[in-house]
Formats: C-alpha cells, sequence, structure tokens
C-alpha cells in the first residue's frame, strides 16, 4: 500500500537482526523507518532536526547510550527525556512502543507509558504494538505503520513538505543545499499557511539572508562561485556573490562564469534575490560550521508588512529550485571552476 508522501520515523532498537526487514515493511507503506540502536543518539536526532520526523517507536527495553547494556527503566528515563524536549520545542511528535513483551517488569513499564501517553490517546491511537502479533491482528506492526500514516497526513510539517517536495528535494543532509536552510524553510512556509500553530513566530528579515547565503556556500562547494567572493574569517560578500551567480562583475575580483552570455542565475532571477537582499539588509552570516554569526539585531519586520516577508519566501522556493536543478546539471567542479574567467576592462 504505497504511499505518495515520505513520512520520517525515528526508530529506537538496539536489536539490529530484525532492523532490515522492519525497514523494507515500513516502505510498503510509505515510511522512511530511520533506525538507531540508542537513546543518546535519537536525541541527538530530535533536537537538531526535531520538525522532521512524524512519529517516534520505542523498544520497551533498550539502551540509553551505546556503551551501556539494555536498560528496564530505559521507558521512563526516555519519557522524562521526551517531555523535556517537547516543552522547549513547544511542540510534541507522536511516539509508539513497539516491544515483544519479554522484558521483566514490562507491565510496570507500560503502566508508565500509558499514563503519559493517555493524553494524546484520542489524536495518537493506541500506543503499544507487539512484534509477535501476525499482521492482521489490532497490535500489530502492520497496524502501527498504519496508524502512523493517519496521524502523520494530518501533522502541518508534512503537508508542508509534500506542498513543496520540488523545493524540498534540495535541501537537507548529503543534499545539494546544507540541512539549516531546510529548517529554515519549513519553519517560513509552516508560519505561512498555519500561522495559528506557533503564536510566537516572529517575522524576521535574516532567514531570508541566510537561506540565500547557503545557496551561494552551496555554488561554492561545486566551483560555481570563486573564493574571491568570501572575506575575512570566511564570511561571504552576499550582494557580491549574488553579482557573479547573476553575470555580473563582481565588485572585489572582477570575475565572472563564462563569457559574455553565460549566466547561471537569469537575469530576473538575480534581481528575485537582489530584492531579497536588500529587503532583509542586516549584517548576519553563516560560517563554515553552519552557526550563525550576527553582527547587528535582526530585522523584525513589522505585522504589516508580512505579506511583504512570505512573498519573499515563495520566491526563494523558486530560486532553490532552480539552483538544485542546475546544480544537478553541473556538478563537475573541476569543470565549473574552469568557466569562471577574469573580465577584460
Amino acid at each position: 500500500m504505497a504511499n505518495e508522501m515520505t513520512y520520517k520515523v525515528l526508530w529506537i532498537d538496539d536489536d539490529t537482526s530484525i532492523t532490515k526487514a522492519y525497514q523494507i515493511k515500513a516502505e510498503d507503506y510509505g515510511i522512511d523507518l530511520c533506525h538507531v540502536s540508542n537513546w543518546e543518539d535519537a536525541e541527538n536526532l530530535l533536537k537538531d532536526n526535531f520538525d522532521e520526523y512524524s512519529a517516534i517507536i520505542l523498544d520497551a527495553e533498550c539502551k540509553m547510550n551505546a556503551d551501556n547494556p539494555e536498560e528496564s527503566t530505559f521507558i521512563h528515563k526516555v519519557l522524562t527525556s521526551l517531555n523535556n524536549i517537547f516543552g522547549k520545542k513547544q511542540s510534541s511528535i507522536p511516539w509508539y512502543i513497539l516491544s515483544a513483551g519479554t522484558m521483566d517488569g514490562f507491565s510496570s513499564a507500560m503502566e508508565i507509558a500509558r499514563y503519559s501517553h493517555s493524553d494524546y490517546e484520542k489524536e495518537w491511537g493506541n500506543m503499544l504494538y507487539s512484534k509477535t502479533s501476525p499482521a492482521q491482528n489490532e497490535n500489530s506492526s502492520d497496524k502501527l505503520f498504519e496508524n502512523i500514516i493517519r496521524v502523520a497526513s494530518n501533522k502541518l510539517s508534512n503537508i508542508i513538505l509534500f506542498r513543496y517536495k520540488d523545493t524540498f528535494q534540495y535541501l537537507g543532509n548529503d543534499k545539494i543545499i546544507d540541512k539549516e536552510a531546510r529548517n529554515i524553510m519549513l519553519k517560513m512556509l509552516c508560519n505561512l499557511y498555519y500561522p495559528e500553530s506557533d503564536t510566537h513566530f516572529e517575522y524576521q528579515g535574516n532567514p531570508l539572508r541566510k537561506v540565500l547565503e547557503y545557496i551561494f556556500r552551496a555554488a561554492h562547494r561545486i566551483g560555481l562561485l570563486p573564493s574571491e567572493c568570501f572575506e575575512r574569517a570566511g564570511q561571504l560578500n552576499l550582494l557580491d556573490a549574488n553579482r557573479f551567480m547573476s553575470g555580473m562583475p563582481t565588485k572585489h575580483s572582477m570575475l565572472r562564469y563564462g563569457e559574455d552570455c553565460d549566466t547561471i542565475f537569469p537575469k530576473y532571477m538575480g534581481y528575485i534575490t537582489l530584492n531579497i537582499l536588500n529587503f532583509a539588509s542586516v549584517n548576519s552570516h553563516t560560517s563554515e560550521s553552519n552557526e550563525y554569526t550576527i553582527d547587528d539585531k535582526d530585522l523584525i519586520i513589522d505585522e504589516k508588512e508580512k505579506e511583504l516577508f512570505f512573498s519573499y519566501v515563495l520566491q526563494l522556493c523558486h530560486v532553490i529550485k532552480f539552483f538544485g536543478h542546475y546544480a544537478e546539471n553541473h556538478c563537475n567542479k573541476e569543470e565549473n571552476q574552469r568557466m569562471i574567467k577574469k573580465v577584460s576592462l
């Protein structure tokens, strides 16, 4: 029962002998089952990529970290940690337990889990599923995957990821553009379509610039942008980078891409990206370690300008799609670098 949308689910279980079989089964339901063997690794993934996951599946008895043995108190400790993460994120992710049910103290662990799960039972559905139940049983892994699909299909971020799948295919780990740009775009688009979901969201100009900078840094990694567009401490000159990408001589290096008729960004896109930079004109930059350095206070957009802000968010989607497609077809770094030439004055 294939699904058009793929849902990413974090699965914590230290029994590696069953990993592949469950991942193959999950794929039939349109689920990308991301397996980790201990809670420490899972916790780090949640903190870094919280909005990526549609659900969490826990084993009843597992390892808190890779070096320690299984713990019968695993569920209690994990739920404490999860509630802390949910509190900080001011959001929650549906979680379930998939277990063989053979551990000592299983009943008491499930009693603790049901207490934490009870407030969400109506929305999330059944909490406990069995690794040994036949597919037709209500507590089988098949029913778990069906339930996850039902719940995840209503999650706002999944709706956005599906609606803009042509944009997000180029954003994330092992993608053309860094995962931080993905996180920023997901947050901005969620707040465009579902403003009531985050009443604390501020219309900030800097995220627009940061996404553009991640695009330019991606261009530099594959040889489409010269190092001359970078200044002290690896800081990128955004206006200079935009001029180069748009086929115009740069201010500092007098370099261009290809001949007079060549360009990476077509003329109209160069205007779009320049307008975004001018609209969000604050000295905010990313570093190679993907940490933001802010030289000035964030530009806070007045409520009456939110339509303008979000219009640029949508235009960024178009820029990302164009650049991602261009980068896919110009992925040879050495060939790209040979196209960078000095301008004859």
